[in-house]
């Protein structure tokens, strides 16, 4: 086991939270070492893939809306700094997010709920309260229980994970920082004031030790395993659960026979969030080399307990988890009365995503507790993300620095999200 030389600033995960914290981190001119564990090429976790929900829409004062919308500024502060650097002529907002409707169905027993949602909304909504209204609005016919809600706001519809993650090393590396790849973390210990970090590259097993002043982990369903012994207030905090992903196709000969408004009201109408009791979530992953769309379609709440880590990403989908998706795709469709059953359907993927759970569902991005509860200074820790990080990654990220560094903003809606990411909503 070799050493090394000590660094000043490790991030550990280089997917959408830990990009953007060594990013914001590169930015205020820190040196920063970005580790993965995996190749440039993702195939695991959940930045994979080409597009995640991003919304705005929320209650007055919501953290998450908070979260989407600082997300996007920060966004466009990178893609500036991008184009000043290494221009390119390219629109990269424009490949980062593609803005499209997104459609959310709640229920009466959620009207509450909606009644919030709605009142005094800034941001620009459409609303049908019944199915009539659904109908003349929307041409969509639903049950007599179901409230309709459709949000139009730029860079809300879906985010590209993979584009906004290149774009993020670009620009670390720009500011000239540092990445490896294939290199897993399998322990962290302090040592004298030290953070001391023994890695194993992926392909050579060649295990090395690295020292770093300051580290950010951002390891996704790991992070709880990797501090279990450094900061256990946070270890049993992170619980990581299987959630499936289905991907369909729609035949060619299906989607031809469409008339150009049908194929059109097909493509607006997602991404779509459906508050049943499995909170589906669906949206057009990508095109093919046909113009056809690929559907991706999960349930939020639709997990299962993990047992051992690893080899849960190579699980496929189960018989049933294929006709759940197929099925939900199919009456989806049927409800925008477009003609695409589920002989139509063509499944072409499927995985396991993993979520990092916490307990209320909320993430963390935090200052670190030791096992006497004392605060372990120079470490922060992006967890729990359960499944719905994507959309505020650019904003975690700045938070994580911020932490960090030891800074702050004066804007009550930062403060107030800070606190609520914070472990010491568990523990203070």
């Amino acid at each position: 086991m070799l050493n090394s030389d000590l660094y000043d600033t490790i991030v550990i995960g280089g997917g959408l939270m830990g990009s953007s914290a060594a990013w914001h981190l590169s930015n205020a001119g820190e040196q920063v070492l970005l580790i993965e564990k995996q190749t440039e090429k993702y195939h695991q976790g959940s930045s994979f893939g080409e597009a995640r929900i991003t919304r705005s829409l929320g209650p007055k004062k919501d953290i998450f809306s908070w979260l989407h919308n600082r997300a996007v500024a920060e966004t466009k502060k990178l893609t500036t700094f991008l184009h000043e650097n290494q221009s390119s002529g390219r629109s990269l907002m424009n490949e980062i997010y593609t803005t499209s409707p997104v459609t959310y169905i709640y229920y009466h027993a959620q009207k509450e709920t909606t009644d919030g949602l709605i009142a005094e909304q800034d941001d620009p909504i459409e609303v049908a309260l019944n199915p009539e209204e659904a109908f003349s609005k929307f041409g969509m016919s639903v049950s007599d229980d179901a409230i309709l809600i459709r949000e139009f706001k730029e860079f809300s519809g879906t985010l590209n994970p993979e584009i906004l993650i290149e774009q993020l090393h670009r620009a670390i590396r720009l500011q000239g920082n540092t990445i490896w790849f294939s290199q897993r973390t399998n322990n962290i210990t302090l040592k004298n004031g030290l953070f001391e970090l023994s890695l194993e590259d992926a392909g050579t097993g060649k295990k090395i030790i690295l020292s770093a002043k300051k580290v950010i982990t951002a390891a996704g369903p790991y992070t709880g395993k990797l501090l279990k012994s450094l900061s256990p207030a946070i270890a049993k905090q992170i619980t990581p659960k299987r959630v499936c992903l289905a991907f369909f196709s729609i035949t060619e000969e299906t989607w031809n026979r469409l008339s150009p408004e049908q194929q059109s009201k097909a493509a607006k109408f997602f991404p779509l969030i459906d508050m049943n009791p499995d909170f589906i979530f669906s949206m057009i992953e990508s095109w093919d080399d046909h113009g056809v769309p690929v559907i991706k379609i999960g349930g939020h709440l639709r997990r299962e307990s993990i047992k051992n880590l690893d080899p849960v990403w190579g699980k496929g989908l189960s018989t049933e988890e294929i006709e759940w998706a197929c099925s939900n795709i199919s009456g989806y469709f049927r409800k925008l009365n477009i003609p695409i059953g589920r002989d139509h359907l063509l499944l072409t993927g499927g995985y396991s995503c993993v979520y990092s759970m916490t307990d209320s569902e909320i993430p963390l991005v935090t200052e670190a507790y030791d096992a006497n509860n004392c605060i372990i200074p120079g470490l922060v820790v992006m967890g729990g993300m359960s499944g719905v990080g994507a959309k505020g990654s650019m904003a975690y990220g700045l938070i994580a620095k911020n932490l960090l560094l030891n800074k702050s903003e004066t804007d009550q809606m930062y403060r107030k999200t800070v606190h609520a990411l914070s472990i010491n909503r568990y523990t203070h």
